[in-house]
């Protein structure tokens, strides 16, 4: 994730040490991910980009409550920064308040990924009492648009008014968009609903070739289309500031964003430009395989959420922690130290050090080589050259 308000305008939301000040690896050699745990794959959406691949019913022998708590123990003496409670629709499953009420019991921090859709009035109260600190509900769009993606007719106002439920009980909610070219003439109204609704933070996801949403290449932003719709991102989030807006602004998936918040900067204000790019390389790009993490619904663990088709061991079998600490997966192995592994174009990047070669997985899908070219670069042969 990258905070382009943080990044842009110095709006502090808190999480910045998290977000750009973390090392790599602690003492013992081994980095501390976040952990996105996808607590069943049951959903009751129908999204067509669903990385997760979602079903209406639960997957055969997934974790049950009694292994879910001894995962939480293990993750909280590895240290990890945050659990991500995920699916699927989390929510769909019925145990899982009382998963995040235990991992908050234990002393972890807990956020909840959603699509709203299951939060009355009776849950949201639920998830307020165990102390939910935040969650995050995905809009795809305009009420129509989302209804059509997501798979059910009224699902948007579901999920408004989930969103409103949970301002109204003090959990601070993000909104999650997953822009792609049926949806990004729907930006600026993305933003509007943040600001009409108070929502503290908006994601803007680019589209991950991976679940469902790998058969979305098709529609999946041109190079100057990125552009243009990154440009806006920057303009709205600019406005916002000047207006006082408490909204922070994040951008996922696309590391070569990263790049392209250097280009502008170098244009409009060259010292920024320079404090920008040390705390994006102390960060180093793409972390997956490193400071982010996945588990599916039966225990296998991936190097990040969109690499389900890979995994890198298993709970029932290992420790999440061994298997993690170790890395004895070759896949694992490479991503903590892959630069030398990355396609020419990215080894003679001069932004290699704030992007880290981009999203794998959405390699890997393009071109049948996980560690090919991303094709959701979008920087030209002139702006990467070393200047």
């Amino acid at each position: 994730m990258l905070s382009i308000s943080n990044l842009l305008c110095d709006h502090t939301a808190g999480n910045e040490r998290l977000r750009y000040g973390h090392s790599a690896a602690d003492s013992l050699g081994a980095p501390r991910p976040v952990v996105v745990w996808a607590v069943t794959q049951a959903c009751n959406l129908r999204c067509i980009h669903c990385y997760a691949s979602a079903t209406s019913g639960q997957a055969p022998n997934e974790l049950t409550f009694a292994e879910g708590t001894a995962l939480l123990d293990d993750l909280k003496a590895f240290n990890v920064p945050a659990v991500l409670f995920s699916g699927g629709e989390p929510l769909a499953r019925a145990d899982t308040p009382d998963l995040i009420a235990y991992a908050n019991s234990i002393g972890l921090v807990t956020t909840l990924s959603t699509n709203g859709t299951l939060i009355d009035d009776e849950m949201a109260d639920r998830l307020a009492k165990l102390g939910l600190r935040y969650a995050g509900i995905s809009i795809d769009g305009a009420p129509s648009r989302h209804d059509k993606l997501r798979g059910m007719p009224g699902a948007f106002s579901q999920t408004l008014a989930a969103i409103d439920r949970c301002r109204k009980r003090d959990i601070r909610v993000g909104i999650r968009f997953t822009v792609h070219a049926l949806n990004e003439e729907d930006l600026d109204l993305i933003f509007d609903l943040c600001l009409l609704h108070n929502v503290q933070r908006l994601c803007i996801y680019h589209l991950a070739y991976s679940g469902r949403g790998g058969k979305m290449q098709r529609v999946d932003l041109t190079s100057s289309a990125t552009r243009r719709i990154v440009d806006r991102i920057f303009d709205r989030t600019r406005e916002c500031q000047e207006n006082g807006a408490d909204l922070e602004v994040l951008t996922v998936d696309n590391h070569a964003d990263a790049a392209y918040i250097l280009l502008e900067l170098e244009r409009t204000d060259p010292a920024r430009a320079d404090s920008v790019h040390k705390r994006l390389a102390g960060t180093g790009g793409n972390r997956s395989g490193c400071n982010i993490s996945a588990i599916d619904p039966v225990g296998n663990v991936h190097y990040d959420q969109f690499s389900w088709h890979y995994n890198c061991g298993n709970v029932r079998e290992q420790p999440f922690s061994r298997i993690w600490g170790d890395a004895t997966d070759p896949r694992l192995a490479i991503l903590r130290n892959r630069r030398e592994r990355l396609p020419a174009r990215c080894q003679g990047c001069r932004f290699l050090d704030v992007c880290n070669g981009n999203l794998r997985t959405r390699a890997e899908a393009a071109t049948g080589d996980w560690l090919g070219m991303d094709p959701s670069c979008y920087l030209t042969d002139d702006e990467i050259r070393a200047v």
